[in-house]
């Protein structure tokens, strides 16, 4: 979906006030910044389709779903990443462009980003409290890796799934079909 260029360092103030007039979307890691580019047709497809199902799960609940515009910000770090979709349930969020307590993250796989939402994003999401599940997509074939936090808190189990599976996110306690995830994309 998106590949990273870099831009000199900016403080982080600096860096909020060129995001709000930005027209393209940058993420922020410890002073560095990264210029984003566009999705492929089949990351966008994908990420409809989930937000789509995930949206449908939430309605008339206190969960929101968000999708890659929304920044996820994580203090610690000084970091904004953006996310291809996160689900939140949580009111102590009060900025209105990030979120900083999800409890599911997804990153929809390219080319470009792979190794950075497998390493990087990866060991930072790990690391929010709140994040119960991370989910890798892969856009040119089925497959999701998920990373469940187990209950001590401090292990994560991963889940591989393929054509022919289901994902179940516990945060909300649902299931999508793969076939469902990937509809639109792969036959």
């Amino acid at each position: 979906m998106l590949t990273h260029q870099l831009i000199p360092y900016l403080s982080e103030e600096d860096y909020l006030a060129m995001e709000m007039s930005s027209q393209e979307r940058h993420e922020y890691v410890d002073g560095a910044i990264f210029a984003m580019t566009g999705a492929s047709r089949a990351h966008n497809q994908i990420g409809g389709n989930l937000y789509s199902f995930l949206h449908a799960q939430v309605k008339n609940t206190p969960f929101r779903v968000y999708m890659s515009d929304v920044k996820l910000k994580i203090a610690q770090r000084r970091t904004y990443y953006y996310p291809d979709l996160m689900l939140v349930c949580s009111e102590n969020e009060t900025d209105a462009y990030a979120i900083s307590e999800p409890c599911l993250i997804i990153e929809i796989l390219s080319p470009a980003t792979a190794l950075t939402d497998k390493r990087e994003k990866l060991v930072a999401y790990q690391n929010i409290p709140s994040v119960q599940e991370y989910c890798l997509v892969a856009q040119d074939k089925y497959r999701v890796q998920k990373y469940t936090r187990q209950p001590n808190q401090h292990d994560w189990h991963l889940s591989q799934y393929g054509k022919g599976d289901s994902i179940r996110f516990g945060c909300v306690d649902c299931e999508i079909s793969l076939a469902d995830l990937y509809a639109g994309v792969l036959n």
